[in-house]
């Protein structure tokens, strides 16, 4: 018996240790990045999750709930996950469609003939990939929403008689406001309210933090949602501060629940992720058409499926994910399906935080490929001269200096103008493709930079890169600069 029990704990041992060992790189830099864009933006709580082949490997929470009693955030409090609301929708939806429960492409109104007729047939596959024509929110919606929405279909109020911005599927044009009709259908096909019936799959999942962003609902520590402080004109002159928060106005998300009114957390998100691709709650068929780019009547692809974003991975792999933006809340869900891999982001604050889908992969593609992350370059460490040119095409100088910590990460300080001032900004080493280095820079906004070293110079190229789709950047302002190095001999 006792050798059975060494034996057991041996195999534990032997396997669970190197895999923590291997993922402490991954964190460790991950935390590099989100901290230093924490700081740069003042954003005073994030919460982050990742997944692998079904296993929590990271969940963190950082900052605060709550910064005026304070509050510390837990990875259980729920947050607004904004537009990762569309993906949780779209799970749901798959499960109603795989049920032939609802016809993707049936005309909206034999399910809701409350909305009226537009002279053209709109599908639920329409609404699902935002090819409806219904508009998004405009600059007469109401900045924060006051009125209550009692059910999904008094939410079709505020566009239901709007015209169509175009004929259905001849365009894309993101709507949050289809995926309220689009809730509507879902609750007269199935014959049950759209809150019971989301909240019950949300049950069924496991996902216990996760519920409608209800203006009485109130969980025990929910977490309070902020948006950058107006300084005024006198204080924005004096003031160093120009990202100071404060709370984010009372409003009612009914008007929104399907495409942005969930709460949730990073953990209850990667969950989900993986319940959905482990074929746990839906069939490989069904994903597909959840995942699969829609094509317009012209065959062009939108690269947009069923309430998800489909790419192409920088390391190769597809990759499906889905951002949500709102002034007082940033989120993000990202899935790696060939990899099972989940990555999944929240803040509490949206407002001039410059976290996008590329920042969101950044971090999520560390873990990918852990065996090429392992840092063996000591020999670039130093400081080194660097000449470069701006997003301006002007040119500049500066400072690059990296150093290595106890645990072989190499990381550092770069310098040089930028938006016409020279400033510093924190800078790690990611990986390694044969002789090339990536580095990764925080400004708030990302930048990457690419180098091959010499002994005693080396060169390469520095970029914001926001190419998630697998499409070219086409705009010259964002191209690659070039930048070249000499170690500094004092």
């Amino acid at each position: 018996m006792k050798k059975s029990l060494l034996l057991i704990l041996f195999i534990i041992l032997f396997v669970e240790i190197p895999m923590a060992q291997n993922l402490t790189a991954q964190i460790e830099k991950a935390e590099f990045l989100l901290k230093h864009h924490q700081e740069q933006t003042n954003t005073p709580g994030v919460q982050v999750a990742v997944l692998i082949d079904g296993k929590l490997v990271w969940s963190e929470a950082y900052g605060y709930a709550d910064i005026e009693q304070p509050a510390a955030l837990q990875t259980q409090t729920p947050m607004r996950v904004a537009s990762v609301s569309k993906p949780m929708t779209s799970m749901v939806l798959g499960k109603l469609v795989e049920d032939g429960i609802i016809d993707l492409d049936e005309d909206i109104r034999t399910y809701v003939p409350e909305y009226p007729d537009k002279g053209a047939t709109i599908k639920a596959r329409h609404l699902a990939a935002s090819t409806s024509g219904i508009r998004h929110y405009s600059a007469d919606d109401p900045e924060y929403n006051q009125v209550h929405y009692p059910s999904v279909i008094d939410a079709l109020a505020p566009f239901k008689n709007d015209t169509l911005l175009f004929n259905p599927g001849t365009e894309y044009h993101y709507s949050s406001y289809g995926w309220v009709l689009l809730s509507a259908a879902m609750e007269r096909a199935s014959g049950i309210a759209f809150q019971n019936l989301m909240q019950s799959h949300w049950s069924y999942l496991g996902m216990r933090n996760t519920h409608f962003d209800h203006p009485v609902f109130h969980p025990e520590k929910i977490s309070s949602q902020y948006i950058l402080k107006n300084p005024g004109f006198l204080r924005r002159l004096f003031s160093k501060n120009d990202s100071e928060r404060q709370t984010a106005p009372k409003e009612d998300r009914s008007y929104m629940y399907a495409g942005g009114g969930y709460l949730s957390t990073a953990e209850d998100l990667v969950n989900m992720g993986w319940k959905l691709i482990s074929g746990k709650t839906l069939k490989d068929s069904t994903l597909q058409i959840l995942f699969q780019g829609q094509a317009l009547e012209n065959g062009a692809s939108t690269h947009y499926g069923l309430g998800w974003d489909v790419g192409m991975s920088r390391t190769g792999t597809p990759v499906v994910f889905h951002s949500g933006s709102m002034s007082s809340a940033r989120s993000h869900l990202v899935i790696y399906p060939e990899k099972k891999l989940v990555f999944a982001f929240i803040m509490n604050t949206g407002d001039h935080v410059f976290f996008n889908d590329r920042e969101a992969q950044t971090i999520a593609e560390l873990f990918l490929n852990k065996e090429k992350s392992i840092n063996k370059a000591s020999s670039i460490t130093g400081q080194w001269d660097i000449t470069t040119t701006s997003l301006r095409d002007k040119r500049t100088n500066g400072e690059l200096t990296l150093s290595v910590d106890s645990t072989q990460t190499i990381k550092g300080t770069i310098s040089f103008k930028h938006s016409r001032k020279k400033k510093t900004f924190p800078i790690i080493l990611t990986g390694m493709d044969n002789n090339e280095y990536h580095f990764v820079g925080v400004s708030p906004m990302y930048f990457d930079l690419y180098a091959t070293f010499d002994k005693d110079s080396f060169s390469g190229r520095w970029l914001h890169d926001f190419n998630v789709k697998g499409n070219p950047e086409i705009d010259s302002y964002w191209k690659p600069r070039a930048i070249e190095g000499e170690r500094d001999s004092f």
